[in-house]
C-alpha cells in the first residue's frame, strides 16, 4: 500500500515536471508537486524499513526531491522555480491558504534545512518578516544559522526582540538565544568582525531587559564579552529582572536564582559598569 502511495505521488510529480513552457503558474506547479510529493512520501512504518519501487527516490536530496533533467525541465530550473516560491512567501498571505499548502511551506522550509541552501536567507527572512507568514519561528532559526555575525542580521534580531505585539515569546526567544548561540562562537578575525560582533552584543545588551532578551545563553555572552560583568551590579540587576516575567522565572528561574545568590553572597562590592553603551 506504501509502495503504491509513493508510486503514484511519483508519477504526479513526473507528470507536472513534464510541462513545456515554463510560466509562472508551471512554475508553481511544479515545485508544490515536488512538496506534495516530499509531505506524504514517508510511509506510517517507516521503522520497518523502506522499500523504494524502482527509479523512485528519497527526497532527502536536491535529485530525489525535484528529480533530475527530465520533460523539458533541467534539475537547475526546478531548483530556480523552487528559490522563486521561496520568494513569494515573503508576501503571500500564508494564514489564508488551505491546510495543505500551509504544510507545503514547512517542507520547504525543512528542504532548505535539509540541503543546507544558504541562498534562500533573504526569502526566509522576508517570510519571517512577513506579517501573514507562517512557521517563522522555523524561518528565523534558518536565517540565523545560515547568516554570518553582521549588522544585517543583528538588524533582523533586533526587529523581532522588540516587537512584541508582532512576534510571540516563542519566536523573540528563538532570535535572541540563537544569535547569542553564534555569538560565543564566533571568531573575529579582523577588524570588521569584531565591530560586527562589538554591535550585535551591543544589541543584546540595550534589549537585556526584555523578556525576549532574558536568558542564560545571552548571560553567557556578556560574561564573555563584557570586562567586569561577572561581579557587577549590571549582572545582579540582569538576574533581578528575570523573575518580573513569569515565563523566565518559570523556565529560567534556577539559573537566575543561581547567579542572584553568587552575587549577594559574594562579600565584595558590586560596581556599576558603565560599558558606554546606549540603554547601559
Amino acid at each position: 500500500m506504501n509502495a503504491c502511495r509513493i508510486t503514484v505521488y511519483a508519477i504526479a510529480v513526473a507528470a507536472v515536471f513534464s510541462a513545456s513552457a515554463h510560466t509562472t503558474a508551471e512554475s508553481n506547479m511544479v515545485v508544490r508537486a515536488a512538496l506534495y510529493g516530499a509531505l506524504t512520501f514517508y510511509p506510517d512504518n517507516i521503522e520497518d524499513g523502506l522499500v523504494l519501487p524502482p527509479g523512485v527516490e528519497e527526497p532527502n536530496t536536491w535529485h530525489g526531491f525535484l528529480g533530475g533533467d527530465t520533460n523539458g525541465w533541467t534539475l537547475a530550473e526546478k531548483k530556480a522555480a523552487f528559490d522563486w516560491y521561496l520568494t513569494t512567501l515573503g508576501t503571500n498571505d500564508c494564514i489564508s491558504l488551505d491546510e495543505v499548502q500551509q504544510e507545503e511551506i514547512g517542507i520547504a522550509i525543512d528542504m532548505c534545512d535539509e540541503f543546507r541552501h544558504t541562498n534562500s536567507v533573504s526569502s526566509l527572512k522576508a517570510l519571517a518578516l512577513n506579517p501573514r507568514g507562517i512557521y517563522r519561528n522555523e524561518a528565523i532559526e534558518l536565517v540565523i544559522k545560515f547568516s554570518d555575525v553582521d549588522d544585517p542580521t543583528t538588524s533582523f534580531v533586533d526587529t523581532i526582540m522588540t516587537n512584541t505585539a508582532e512576534y510571540t515569546f516563542k519566536e523573540q526567544g528563538t532570535a535572541s538565544a540563537r544569535y547569542a548561540s553564534r555569538l560565543l562562537s564566533f571568531n573575529a578575525t579582523n577588524a570588521a568582525r569584531l565591530a560586527a560582533r562589538d554591535a550585535a552584543v551591543r544589541m543584546l545588551y540595550r534589549n537585556r531587559l526584555l523578556e525576549s532578551g532574558t536568558d542564560a545563553i545571552i548571560d553567557e555572552v556578556f560574561l564573555k564579552y563584557i570586562n567586569g560583568y561577572a561581579s557587577s551590579s549590571n549582572r545582579l540587576a540582569y538576574a533581578i529582572n528575570a523573575f518580573s516575567y513569569p515565563t523566565c522565572a518559570r523556565i529560567l528561574g534556577d539559573y537566575f536564582t543561581t547567579v542572584t545568590n553568587q552575587l549577594l553572597s559574594s562579600g565584595q562590592p558590586l560596581p556599576w559598569i558603565n560599558v558606554g553603551w546606549e540603554g547601559n
